[in-house]
């Protein structure tokens, strides 16, 4: 395949990927729809900060209308629920043998498939920390836990190999969905937590929400149709010391809170809730839901009261 590795959403991730792949000398074009982020970047070069590195980088940008007419190998970065915009970005653009990968959020492949071919997707996990500062700047604030794979997993295929070689911090895996489930699990700690102004270890530490963290967690897991992957002191088999592995290594990261706190509390705009919704099923997700629905709507706002509340929903549970 011919062409630059092209990153559809440049945010916090697929900014922090793209910025480092250019960096290596990986021939790469980021797309993204903030016409203040492509300007930026246009005008002073991709700006990566935080503890991990700092280094400014030109990178070629465009707007999804700019998009060259062929890709070859394109990485999907956007939110989830922009998951079909950037499908239907690739539809027709997608060469015969090209490939796709999803380094999002979520259980996001079967839009890509629906629009491309099954056999045209693969998949990640991806657990860095990284947070959008301003147009052209983005804050990455650890290394973390990356793997892709095949779809269906088993062989570990040359495409897979393919893209390892050119991501950083990427690893091949024969089981990309038992870590995304891993993820899940973890996610749904995340988006409890989201709904106060606690720090991620602050929600993972105090024994007041351990019950509510070990809940939702397993909850989900019980949904896993794959045996569920190990990552970043996150153990599908120990969930009780999970909770404080997972909250030291949020205590090195410089990223204090999670993305979906941002986009509720900083940002101001609609999280991925609808499409993590679609995805699990279970009343402590769904109690999470209509908090975050509440807050997306301005009728709460932020706070312990709210966490305290999603507590309560699960003490009173029966057992």
């Amino acid at each position: 395949m011919t062409g630059p590795v092209v990153v559809i959403g440049a945010g916090a991730i697929g900014g922090t990927l793209g910025a480092r792949m250019a960096r290596d000398g990986v021939d790469v074009l980021l797309c993204d729809a903030d016409v203040e982020h492509v300007a930026a970047v246009r005008e002073h070069g991709f700006r990566i900060e935080g503890p991990v590195d700092e280094f400014t980088v030109r990178v070629p940008i465009v707007t999804p209308e700019e998009l060259p007419d062929r890709i070859d190998r394109a990485i999907v970065a956007v939110k989830s629920h922009h998951t079909p915009a950037a499908a239907e970005l690739l539809r027709t653009r997608l060469a015969p043998d090209g490939v796709v990968l999803t380094v999002q959020n979520g259980l996001t492949a079967d839009v890509l498939v629906a629009a491309v071919g099954k056999e045209r997707v693969l998949s990640s996990f991806v657990n860095i920390g990284a947070d959008v500062m301003g147009p052209g700047r983005v804050m990455q604030g650890n290394v973390a836990a990356f793997h892709v794979g095949e779809l269906d997993g088993g062989e570990i295929t040359d495409r897979v190999r393919a893209f390892v070689a050119v991501l950083p911090y990427a690893q091949a895996t024969d089981n990309v969905l038992g870590y995304l489930w891993g993820k899940e699990a973890y996610g749904a700690m995340l988006w409890a937590g989201a709904v106060s102004d606690l720090s991620i270890a602050e929600t993972l530490e105090r024994p007041e929400y351990r019950p509510l963290m070990l809940a939702v967690a397993r909850e989900v897991l019980a949904q896993a149709p794959v045996p569920v992957e190990s990552f970043d002191g996150f153990v599908p088999d120990d969930l009780e010391g999970s909770l404080d592995r997972l909250a030291a290594f949020n205590r090195r990261s410089a990223k204090t809170h999670s993305g979906i706190y941002r986009d509720l509390a900083v940002r101001k705009r609609k999280t991925e809730i609808d499409s993590m919704l679609r995805d699990l099923d279970g009343p402590v997700f769904a109690e999470i839901g209509r908090i975050i629905h509440d807050i997306e709507d301005g009728t709460r706002v932020n706070c312990v009261a709210n966490l305290d509340e999603l507590a309560a929903f699960v003490a009173g549970r029966p057992a």
